[in-house]
């Protein structure tokens, strides 16, 4: 087994969502079941393309298992995709075939979860290594569910009372894996300062402090509301929960 991963170059935001939709979502469960996928997981690029001035779409497959296995397997597939312009295998025993694509590693690994160790440490890596694939196969459900319709936020309207969106996943999956309002809203806190630093990363500084100037002005303009809410709910017994 060997840690790579697949770089699909596809000709448009449309086609990114119909890879995913068409062909990863039916592959997953060969994949899975396959002597050539220890496990994987998948990111798709074409939504930052507005930030970065791009075309087309793009989508990496992560995983350790067999590589080649894997391509003679599902090439065929590839080829007949309408859309998918290219792919290109990164293996992460070679620092040579990892130069290029999006994607550089600093050494070179024996697997997935060595580098995944490497990069997040003993404990962080083994966890990334284990929670990315089930986010992968959430993801691929959803979409094939949803396809990309639901908003990351809702408005809530008189047909969405509470505003259910995107964002109500991390509520019921929180409830549903036995946390409480602390951890959640600790786990919101978390998320916000970890989005902040890669806003630094991927832009520069001035784009993050913007982000946190704009976050902190809309909490600080919440507590009014807030405070009017709980003076007409002061029970927290309302129709918008």
């Amino acid at each position: 087994m060997a840690g790579a991963h697949i770089d699909f170059e596809l000709d448009s935001i449309d086609a990114e969502r119909r890879f995913l939709r068409t062909y990863l979502a039916a592959a997953w469960d060969r994949f899975e079941a396959s002597d050539f996928f220890e496990t994987g997981w998948f990111w798709r690029y074409g939504q930052f393309n507005e930030y970065f001035g791009q075309d087309g779409g793009r989508v990496f497959l992560v995983f350790d298992g067999n590589p080649e296995d894997l391509i003679e397997t599902e090439e065929d597939c590839w080829r007949n995709f309408d859309g998918l312009d290219s792919w290109e295998l990164h293996r992460y025993e070679s620092s040579d075939a990892l130069r290029g694509g999006g994607w550089e590693l600093d050494e070179e690994y024996g697997s997935v979860l060595e580098e995944q160790k490497a990069r997040k440490g003993e404990e962080g890596g083994d966890w990334q290594y284990r929670l990315l694939p089930l986010a992968a196969q959430f993801s691929l459900a959803y979409l094939s569910e949803f396809g990309d319709t639901l908003p990351a936020v809702a408005e809530q309207s008189e047909a969405n009372h509470t505003g259910v969106g995107f964002w109500s996943l991390h509520h019921y999956t929180m409830i549903q894996c036995g946390y409480d309002w602390y951890d959640e809203t600790d786990s919101c806190l978390k998320g916000i300062k970890y989005r902040l630093k890669t806003l630094a990363n991927d832009f520069d500084p001035e784009t993050a402090r913007e982000e946190y100037t704009r976050l902190k002005a809309e909490l600080e303009a919440y507590e009014e509301e807030f405070e009017e809410w709980l003076a007409e709910n002061p029970n927290g017994d309302a129709e918008d929960l």
